[in-house]
């Protein structure tokens, strides 16, 4: 009877692996090389753009978010408006405080937020807060007014803002 002859395939199983070794390696080298070149190669917009100064491109409208230009979709841009405008976004009653959140359309570094709150033609109470400014608009600081000192019944909220030699009106009208 003959012998069958043994054939060794370790060599196979070695030529599997070292090809899946430098797979892995090219692999490793792409992603390593397109992350690094990425970030120290920089646009041909962040070229153009780097003459401009860094507080006008703050300012104006077209501010770059993310490598995108910002687009104003709704009417005029309200930082280039004269008067100031904005919105009461919450006014009510929580636990025994009045509380009263405004939103300002434009972004104000500073200024001053005055409170009235009036009765039947009558200054119930009055305060002052300060503007802060937030990504794109601002607010003012909140007012937490006791409600035990109001009494009850409707209230007309009155919220005169100013910043920049530019001064706007904010109402509404809360029941507490």
């Amino acid at each position: 009877m003959a012998k069958r002859r043994k054939r060794n395939k370790k060599w196979i199983s070695w030529l599997i692996i070292l090809v899946l070794l430098i797979g892995a390696g090219v692999v490793c080298y792409m992603v390593w090389d397109s992350y690094f070149r990425d970030k120290s190669e920089p646009d041909s917009s962040e070229t153009e753009n780097s003459g401009k100064d860094e507080l006008d491109k703050e300012k104006s409208n077209d501010e770059l978010l993310d490598g995108q230009k910002v687009k104003q979709y709704d009417g005029d841009d309200p930082n280039k408006a004269q008067d100031l405008s904005g919105a009461i976004t919450y006014a009510g009653v929580n636990g025994d405080e009045l509380m009263i959140r405004v939103n300002i359309d434009q972004f104000l570094d500073d200024g001053k937020c005055e409170l009235t709150l009036v009765r039947s033609g009558v200054t119930v109470y009055s305060s002052v807060a300060n503007i802060v400014g937030g990504a794109m608009t601002s607010t003012c600081e909140g007012f937490d007014v006791a409600a035990g000192e109001l009494g009850e019944g409707n209230i007309e909220i009155n919220i005169k803002i100013s910043a920049d030699e530019r001064a706007g009106l904010i109402r509404g009208e809360v029941n507490i």
